[in-house]
């Protein structure tokens, strides 16, 4: 792997860490992409067009969190976690616009950036990218519940098939969607995904409000009260790593960035230094929109499921005190609309599933074989520069995974969201303080002149900050309610 801080070429095209030869790479990358130097746009209008990798986001944010693990919360909790969920989807906006400043300036993946952080390196990858898949590997447990739950979702809607048949359709449909691994296509399919679940969730919180389950106003003030009933830091741990940009959503947020082609836009600077820093500043204000819409995206949807979860799936726990499982959060729910407004609900809701589930899925795997390609890359395994056997890397990383993801499945079919649950707790308490250290290294290694401002400063810490305290709070009671000891 080349090092980006030698002056050498860089993955995507970009960058080597003098500006001359940044500028000059990037123009050849993009006369051989096709990807010609952009002046960025200034309209708020045409700025919109230019967004994409955030909506790419938003699929993998907005999928096993909303639809299994917040209504799981709301249906034991009630409103009570509210706080918990605004705060999880909201306070991570910083840290994705620093992740994704840093990819657009410098054109280095995140396994790239990451080895800035000073310490020990394994095969010249930084301990704190080691570490991180380690942690990633655990977290993925939710993928298998996400494999799971879809397929039994299918089953539910059509069970003429068996919950078996569904989980091989899943995985041969997804691997011919992702097996050529290219970003526009991935793009336009999510943006589907993403505006069928958005509209589908957002009609039945509409539609909620005309059932005896209505969301009334005390109930929303019960929810900001901001207190943490007993037994509930397990799950607000676990909200804190699924809601919003995970840590996981915000490793894999540069590889969009850079394969949507911001850095390559950017250009050169040799004999144009004013335009370059025009132009960059230009297209870093792009992406700071498309974060903003997927934070936005991600705290609306979220709300609806958890608004819907509390409001409807309370009730029921606190007569039975039965959680629902899997598939049976949405068929749950459904059950409320069917009998208030027809079987076209049962429809509209489980539709609404389906794309919340299975854009997760589809966008966790493109990047997974994107991730474990670039950690090979970085170690010497291959080399990133190679166009064709990168593909060939991601689609075999891609495909295997989702193999992986099917056969640990039909494995294990019964309980896909205690896997959920599991795997982002372990997203929360291990991935998250990882993926902090490495974002408040490298925005301090972003070109000086693009560096955030004073008040971008003080949020991005006052976020490190809100994420540290909230993990460390709540640790010693995850302690006791896990292994019984007092902490």
């Amino acid at each position: 792997m080349h090092d980006a801080q030698e002056g050498r070429p860089n993955s995507f095209g970009a960058t080597s860490s003098t500006t001359a030869e940044r500028g000059r790479l990037a123009q050849d990358r993009g006369a051989k992409e096709g990807g010609a130097i952009r002046e960025p746009p200034t309209r708020f209008g045409e700025m919109l067009r230019c967004i994409g990798p955030g909506i790419v986001v938003s699929g993998s944010v907005i999928g096993s969190g909303e639809l299994i693990n917040t209504p799981k919360q709301a249906a034991q909790f009630g409103f009570a976690l509210l706080w918990a969920v605004i705060i999880s989807c909201v306070i991570k906006y910083w840290l994705q616009v620093e992740l994704g400043r840093h990819a657009l300036v410098h054109g280095r993946t995140t396994i790239q950036a990451l080895n800035l952080v000073p310490g020990p390196k394994v095969r010249g990858t930084g301990w704190v990218g080691v570490l991180y898949f380690v942690g990633y590997i655990c977290s993925m447990a939710t993928l298998v519940g996400i494999f799971g739950a879809t397929a039994g979702l299918l089953q539910s809607c059509f069970p003429t098939l068996s919950y078996q048949m569904w989980a091989v359709v899943t995985f041969v449909v997804t691997a011919l969607i992702l097996y050529r691994g290219i970003y526009r296509q991935l793009e336009s399919f999510v943006t589907l995904l993403v505006a069928g679940f958005s509209l589908s969730v957002l009609v039945s919180v509409i539609l909620v409000q005309g059932t005896p389950y209505r969301v009334h106003l005390r109930d929303v003030g019960e929810g900001l009260s901001f207190r943490l009933p007993e037994g509930a830091a397990y799950a607000a741990i676990s909200l804190m790593g699924a809601l919003g940009m995970t840590a996981n959503e915000l490793f894999m947020y540069p590889y969009w960035v850079l394969e949507k082609g911001y850095a390559r836009f950017v250009g050169a600077a040799q004999g144009d230094e004013v335009g370059w820093l025009r132009r960059a500043r230009g297209w870093v204000n792009v992406m700071r929109l498309d974060a903003a819409i997927a934070t936005a995206i991600a705290t609306v949807v979220t709300l609806a499921y958890f608004l819907m979860g509390a409001a409807i799936l309370h009730p029921v726990f606190l007569q039975t005190r039965q959680l629902p499982a899997n598939e049976d959060v949405v068929r749950d729910v459904s059950r409320i609309f069917t009998e208030s407004y027809g079987r076209w609900s049962y429809w509209l809701f489980m539709f609404g599933g389906f794309c919340t589930l299975y854009s997760t899925l589809v966008v966790v795997a493109s990047a997974t074989g994107r991730m474990f390609t670039d950690l090979l890359c970085c170690m010497g395994c291959a080399d990133w520069h190679d166009d064709r056997a990168r593909g060939k890397l991601v689609r075999g990383f891609t495909v295997g995974f989702l193999f992986l993801l099917f056969v640990l499945a039909t494995c294990f079919p019964r309980r896909p969201d205690a896997l959920v649950v599991f795997g982002q707790f372990a997203n929360g308490i291990f991935n998250t303080p990882l993926i902090i250290i490495g974002i408040l290294t490298m925005a301090w290694q972003t070109d000086r002149r693009l560096r955030m401002g004073t008040i971008s400063t003080c949020l991005l810490l006052v976020s490190v900050a809100v994420i540290g305290v909230y993990l460390a709070w709540s640790v010693p009671s995850v302690a006791k309610q896990l292994f019984g000891v007092q902490a």
